[in-house]
């Protein structure tokens, strides 16, 4: 048992699991729609495509082949010299060989060939000829054309013609290298002069047989006499922070010094350690302690005055006298010593400045001689290189590399292509794809959406409810009404809910002067209008459904009700209300049709009997329900707004372009009218967004109606009434 829809048709997603219904369908529905409301266009695409592959096919010729191979010992290894540049064959000269096969110059030899024997009988001058490697060094020349005589004869005259112009361009090849190394040897062989002659001017102008051997001696003369000098300013240094005791007792020693000392002849004027010490300091010193020891012993025992004291004072003092003497004469020594050595110490500065530049003066001769030397080797290779290159210029032969025809012309004169069922699905597929672009293109320029969750997004006002979409082909009853259809269906629903959203709300009870309205006609306003004042009262509320479009209303159609005597008449004061109002099948529900089509709708909306006359119908009815004319069309709908309370905002989905809604929901918000919120009308049952509402919809309602459960808001079976003017036409 399946549930059932609005008329009586099975209801999809019950029965089957949730997570195979939302499945790539659901993913793709966007694209899948795309196809289903432009296919058209994707098929117009596709046959233009398909007209172009038929004609390209129809258009081109038979096309026929004939081929060559040539073939060259792998084994042999042909020495190309070009300019000096000795260049080995490897894997590519493969590339260089299908190049030179292509080139123009063999073309045209061919051409030339061909027009000279007679053979141009094609109608296209040239043919498509190609030339591609096989294994065993073999090369494969094939020519396509119209005219398999013509290829035939253009494939072996172009075989032949490579061979010789292979073999021209060896010859030349050859002659040019030996030309070009013959000229590359006699500079080569002036420049090696030139760089001896310098070599031999610059050993005879400095007069030295090996520059490094006399720059080594430079610098042994200028490290001499850097270690002199050092050590004469050591030996100063040591003397100058001696004492006179020191220098006369032989403590400081210039021999200890870190130096090594210059041997030079000594003079009488020269300072000498040695002469320092023939004054016997020591032995002075040690004979005044002597004595000083021995008086002191004989003190205990003798007097002062005693002979061997007196003569033991007498040495003390001459001992005493002695070594003061000493000391005189070794500091008088050390200043002396000390003058010396800066006397000679001055004479090094210039000395050693005059072996520095000396030294720098032998280190350029040295570079200068090594650079010279560099060039003469480097000159010298490369002429030897260039002989050799020379020689083995000489030694080449032409017929080292010998091109060998396997086959001239080969191939059967039966058609090759071109292949006309690929051109013709070709077609087709460029004009698929160019349709599809085309779909593509236009979805992005088309603002209609589908999904209520981005119409709310990109309206801004929250949505009240959503409609689900009724296929058009069940208005065979007439137009879509309540009491036509099941007791419990979706639509009803659906209606229920946006009744229920507008009573619960915490201003529920206050809103009773209501107004449907929608941007631009085709929205399903009045079919939700009808059916909302239906749903209200049923619910026991006294309603009355006005049809305020005075210029196409037709509300009195779904009620099969006559246009005149409507709202129109009682605004022109020719009708009193009582006698506009008349009763529908539905219990509590009134309708007051929109009149005779007046001239002045706008005018007539505007005026005091408008106030008056809603001011009457408060006091009447519990709600009063205003079908307007849409937004973006005519502005009679603000002629009423002061004294709505609130108005519904009803969008097609899919349908509704979002520049319009935007534009009519501005205005609504310029004027000031109260939004209760959007009214998202035919959103398909399987959009992801509306998919979870109807699978537990479908699982609730899991049994069909019985016949005697009735049908909508009559409690049991009531005939539908006759057919009225026809399907609505979904304004």
């Amino acid at each position: 048992m399946k549930p059932y829809s609005s008329y009586n048709t099975p209801l999809p997603g019950y029965g089957t699991s949730m997570v195979d219904r939302i499945n790539l369908y659901l993913h793709f529905r966007r694209y899948f729609k795309i196809l289903a409301e432009r296919w058209l266009l994707l098929l117009v695409c596709s046959a233009a495509g398909l007209g172009l592959g038929l004609w390209q096919a129809w258009s081109k010729p038979d096309q026929f082949q004939s081929r060559s191979v040539l073939s060259v010992p792998p084994k042999v290894k042909m020495m190309q010299i070009m300019q000096g540049v000795q260049i080995e064959e490897d894997s590519r000269v493969v590339e260089t060989q299908i190049s030179m096969m292509k080139s123009a110059a063999v073309v045209n030899r061919v051409l030339q060939r061909l027009q000279e024997s007679g053979g141009n009988t094609n109608r296209m001058a040239r043919p498509d000829y190609d030339a591609l490697p096989a294994r065993g060094g073999q090369y494969i020349l094939t020519v396509r054309g119209t005219n398999f005589d013509y290829c035939q004869k253009f494939a072996v005259v172009w075989a032949q013609e490579f061979i010789d112009y292979k073999k021209q361009v060896l010859v030349n090849l050859k002659s040019s290298a030996e030309a070009s190394l013959h000229r590359e040897i006699l500079a080569s062989e002036r420049q090696l002069e030139n760089v001896r002659d310098e070599l031999d001017q610059f050993t005879r102008k400095w007069n030295i047989a090996n520059v490094a051997d006399a720059g080594a001696r430079s610098r042994e003369r200028l490290e001499k006499a850097k270690s002199e000098y050092f050590a004469l300013q050591t030996e100063r240094t040591l003397y100058e922070s001696a004492t006179a005791e020191e220098v006369a007792a032989g403590s400081v020693d210039p021999k200890r010094a870190p130096r090594t000392r210059p041997t030079r002849d000594r003079t009488s004027d020269d300072p000498d350690e040695e002469g320092i010490r023939t004054a016997a300091f020591p032995q002075l010193k040690f004979d005044l302690v002597r004595f000083r020891t021995q008086y002191a012993e004989k003190t205990n025992t003798l007097r002062t005055n005693h002979p061997s004291m007196v003569d033991l004072s007498r040495e003390i003092a001459f001992k005493q006298i002695e070594i003061d003497e000493a000391l005189r004469m070794a500091d008088d020594t050390r200043r002396a010593t000390i003058r010396q050595l800066r006397k000679r110490e001055e004479a090094y500065p210039a000395l050693i400045k005059t072996l520095e530049e000396e030294v720098f003066e032998k280190n350029l001769n040295e570079q200068e001689y090594e650079r010279l030397k560099i060039r003469e080797a480097r000159e010298k290779e490369q002429l030897e290189s260039q002989n050799r290159a020379l020689a083995s210029t000489s030694r080449l032969a032409v017929e080292d590399e010998q091109f060998n025809v396997i086959e001239s012309g080969g191939g059967d004169p039966v058609a090759v292509g071109p292949f006309r069922p690929q051109m013709v699905l070709t077609g087709v597929g460029i004009g698929f794809i160019l349709g599809l672009g085309a779909l593509l293109l236009l979805h992005k320029l088309d603002d209609r959406l589908d999904d209520p969750e981005r119409i709310e997004e990109a309206l801004g006002e929250p949505i009240l409810g959503q409609l689900p979409e009724v296929d058009k082909k069940h208005y065979k009853e007439g137009y879509l009404l309540l009491h036509r259809m099941k007791a419990h269906t979706m639509f009803a629903e659906s209606l229920r809910g946006i009744r229920s959203a507008l009573l619960l709300s915490p201003e529920g009870t206050s809103k009773r002067l209501l107004a449907v309205t929608s941007a631009v006609p085709g929205d399903g306003k009045t079919t939700f209008t009808a059916n909302f004042a239906i749903t209200l009262a049923n619910a026991g509320h006294k309603t009355l459904l006005v049809d305020a479009d005075l210029r196409r209303g037709n509300i009195h159609g779904y009620f099969e009700q006559p246009l005149e005597r409507g709202l129109a008449e009682v605004l022109h004061g020719t009708l009193g209300i009582a006698e506009a109002l008349r009763e529908t099948p539905i219990k509590n529900l009134t309708l007051m049709s929109a009149g005779a089509r007046p001239s002045n709708p706008s005018e007539l909306l505007i005026g005091a009997a408008t106030k008056d006359l809603v001011m009457e119908l408060r006091r009447q009815f519990d709600y009063i329900i205003f079908d307007c004319p849409p937004l973006t069309a005519i502005d009679d709908t603000f002629s009423i707004a002061a004294f709505l309370d609130g108005l519904f905002f009803v969008v097609r989905a899919g349908k509704t372009s979002m520049r319009f809604a935007k534009m009519g929901i501005n205005t609504v918000q310029q004027r000031g009218a109260p939004i209760i919120g959007l009214i998202v009308n035919g959103v398909p049952i399987d959009n992801p967004y509306y998919y979870y509402t109807t699978y537990y919809y479908a699982s609730y309602y899991h049994r069909p109606l019985t016949p005697d459960e009735g049908t909508y808001g009559t409690g049991g079976a009531v005939p539908p009434p006759s057919a009225g003017p026809g399907p609505q036409s979904g304004s």
